[in-house]
């Protein structure tokens, strides 16, 4: 690292400082989020909900002519389900990402899952300077966070996945922050990985809402496909 760039600690407190503080994280037991979501360029769009509480998570897209895409982790299963191919266990890589995905304060708790962060370098995120920080987890491949050199913002993540595809490198944007009780939230978010984008715009987000347990039980096909894995051991 050189000596005129902040450290990954330092970078990781002053983002935690900036949207909102410690204190305001360690409050949100949970969230919920709704909104919409579009694949650019493709004249797609639906509706998007993700859900997460403790170490479970559940996103739900429901796209016109094309129906649902589900993925959720209930504390020990990662597992994904879509109209287009059916239930799917993750294993690897891709749970471990989804366990990741799915813990809700991240970066308020990030020494509990990452081993080391290390900048190394500046990179413009929409045409404004960012401080590069490669974050190296406790498990599986490391990630590369974006703070803004100025807001102090997360504005972009990448990485590598795993896949049945083979390697898949992904990238979300964040952007249009807003504050929910004391917490800076984006409220949209770009992700990209195989040539597409698909864009999630939020209209509600809330921490410390009431979810139903049942949110993140096993669907009915995903809780099938489990059994009969199991059966064949």
């Amino acid at each position: 690292m050189g000596a005129d760039m902040p450290s990954g600690a330092s970078l990781l407190q002053r983002y935690i400082d900036r949207s909102g503080g410690a204190a305001a994280y360690a409050k949100a037991k949970n969230m919920t989020v709704t909104g919409t979501v579009e694949m650019e360029g493709r004249n797609i769009s639906g509706t998007v909900a993700i859900f997460e509480e403790g170490e479970k998570s559940w996103t739900g897209m429901e796209f016109q002519g094309i129906g649902k895409i589900e993925e959720g982790f209930d504390g020990q299963t990662a597992w994904e389900n879509s109209a287009l191919q059916g239930p799917r266990i993750l294993e690897g890589d891709e749970k471990t990402s989804v366990m990741r995905a799915a813990t809700l304060a991240l970066i308020a708790s990030w020494r509990d899952v990452y081993k080391e962060a290390r900048t190394v370098g500046v990179e413009d995120v929409d045409g404004k300077p960012a401080w590069k920080v490669e974050m190296t987890p406790k498990e599986g491949k490391s990630e590369t966070f974006f703070f803004d050199r100025d807001s102090g913002l997360l504005v972009r993540t990448s990485a590598v996945l795993s896949t049945p595809l083979g390697d898949i490198a992904t990238e979300a944007i964040m952007s249009d922050f807003r504050m929910v009780d004391g917490i800076l939230t984006p409220f949209s978010m770009t992700e990209k990985a195989m040539s597409q984008n698909i864009v999630m715009r939020f209209d509600k987000i809330a921490y410390n809402a009431v979810i139903p347990p049942e949110r993140f039980a096993l669907p009915a096909e995903v809780k099938a496909l489990l059994d009969k894995k199991n059966q064949a051991r």
